[in-house]
């Protein structure tokens, strides 16, 4: 009686962490930290406000991006268009996503979420237009990806994250080195 009751308990705990295995959160698509040690996080949160108060964040004097109530956290829609390697290069769809830029002391973390996938086709005019269906979570396109092409994709998408990190950084070093630059001209 013993053993088996010890025997239903060990089922149990080695279902419980099969199931516990099983279910995995999403892997987030894009995240990365990029260390800014020559930025106290009081300057990161003047330079980012300033990098967000930008016409490409702006639409109709309403802000396209959230940010938290100490302005340590901006959340901001992005696209951008995925293209086929061929030589003529035509559009396979367009890629959305939500990215999250986190400041902390000496260090930003970028990380993309809801990223969506819309599949363009041509229209009757031989132009390419977005497919008239939702579009499909990021994840569900990457399975229908082969081999080569696949890669192909996975890279282009990667760039254009990383390009969108990489604006963001440059701001904010040139929003320093122009404040230094201005401090140096009043002492002189």
């Amino acid at each position: 009686m013993k053993t088996r009751s010890l025997l239903f308990l060990f089922s149990v705990c080695v279902l419980g962490l099969v199931v516990l295995m099983s279910v995995r959160p999403a892997p987030v698509p894009f995240q990365k930290v990029v260390p800014m040690p020559a930025f106290s996080l009081s300057q990161l949160r003047s330079y980012s406000q300033r990098y967000f108060q930008h016409e490409d964040f702006m639409e109709d004097s309403e802000p396209l991006y959230t940010a938290n109530a100490d302005s340590t956290s901006f959340q901001y829609p992005q696209q951008f268009m995925v293209y086929n390697r061929s030589a003529l290069k035509h559009p396979v769809g367009s890629i959305t996503y939500r990215a999250t830029i986190d400041l902390k002391d000496e260090k930003i973390r970028f990380t993309t979420d809801s990223v969506y996938f819309l599949p363009y086709v041509r229209n009757r005019y031989s132009r390419y237009v977005p497919e008239n269906s939702p579009p499909m979570p990021l994840s569900e396109w990457q399975q229908q990806w082969s081999g080569k092409q696949g890669e192909r994709f996975q890279t282009q998408i990667e760039t254009k994250l990383e390009e969108h990190l990489q604006a963001f950084v440059v701001y904010v070093q040139e929003q320093k080195e122009t404040q230094v630059n201005a401090k140096k001209l009043e002492n002189w």
